[in-house]
């Protein structure tokens, strides 16, 4: 039975419009922080493919459930988003759990490597500063929503297209300083030697050739291994 337009709502109808529009709002709440979520972990899953050289992938299912739990808020279908919320946020927090972790292992692989070349460059200084301590710190904090939400964006392509190319520039830069650390040494005797330097092995003179130490004692390493064995 439909209300007429001129009839004073009952009290009832009042109080069920309140609820509505509570309810309305109380899910929207949710579902935007599900939604951003998700989105967070999507933008992070490409930058660390781009930057840590992963092959991570996030459940369509999830992401496909996000969706349509938009579409439930937009239709005011709210019993039904109701029916699924919290079962899609425990969905999207495993999700973002299971990310977060692969990425830290990832991270932490990658910034011994970075603080083995930074401790050499410390002794030849052949490398960009800037570079690889851009590198180090992201690995360090991974603060990287100031660069990929710097300002407002249009569209969430917009949001993954800085994602990649942030990535991408912070991989070059790892690239650039490994280059210019280990290129000359690639091919020679020297070149097992330094990887272990960048990998943070401990450096044994029991396992050298006399070619191996013969060659770093008239390389620019000399001092590094010396202070490093003292």
């Amino acid at each position: 039975m439909s209300t007429d337009a001129n009839e004073t709502p009952t009290f009832e109808e009042q109080v069920e419009e309140v609820y509505q529009q509570y309810r309305h709002r109380q899910l929207a709440s949710k579902l935007e922080n599900v939604a951003e979520m998700m989105e967070e972990t999507t933008l992070q899953r490409l930058l660390a493919e781009k930057f840590l050289d992963t092959d991570l992938e996030i459940d369509d299912d999830a992401k496909e459930a996000v969706t349509k739990a938009r579409d439930l808020l937009k239709n005011g279908d709210l019993e039904a988003l109701g029916d699924r919320i919290d079962d899609l946020e425990s969905t999207v927090e495993d999700q973002e759990r299971r990310m977060s972790n692969e990425i830290q292992e990832a991270r932490v692989a990658m910034r011994k490597r970075v603080n083995g070349m930074r401790r050499l460059n410390e002794r030849v200084e052949r490398v960009s500063e800037h570079k690889i301590q851009a590198v180090h710190e992201l690995l360090k904090d991974w603060d990287w929503k100031g660069q990929v939400y710097r300002k407002e964006a249009n569209d969430f392509e917009m949001l993954e297209e800085r994602a990649a190319d942030y990535g991408e520039d912070m991989r070059r830069f790892f690239e650039e300083c490994r280059e210019d650390l280990f290129d000359q040494y690639e091919g020679t005797e020297l070149e097992s030697v330094v990887d272990g330097f960048s990998s943070e092995k401990r450096l044994s003179f029991d396992n050298l050739s006399d070619e191996q130490v013969d060659q770093l004692r008239e390389s620019d390493l000399a001092e590094h291994v010396e202070l490093s064995l003292s």
